[in-house]
């Protein structure tokens, strides 16, 4: 059960996901970025695509046979993520 292709693509934008995500954490936390602002929502985006990428890569890592429900989940969370960018 090791990584593979898929699971090495999901790990690098889980990656990229939560760079973004604790950036701008820390400019809504220091005042820099207004909680009422366009920058909230793109926050509340990408918190809901990391847990779609957590989901993601928990099910490339453990196959069909053990986590079948992540699959699920995965589907759920990236389709919510696209209807909270528009």
């Amino acid at each position: 059960m090791g990584l593979d292709n898929k699971a090495s693509a999901a790990l690098v934008f889980i990656i990229l996901y939560a760079i973004l995500f604790v950036l701008l954490l820390v400019g809504v936390l220091t005042g820099r970025l207004k909680l009422c602002s366009r920058y909230s929502f793109i926050l509340l985006h990408v918190m809901v695509r990391l847990a779609s990428q957590a989901t993601g890569l928990a099910f490339a890592v453990g196959g069909y046979t053990d986590v079948s429900d992540l699959l699920v989940a995965c589907f759920i969370l990236g389709g919510e993520s696209f209807y909270l960018s528009f």
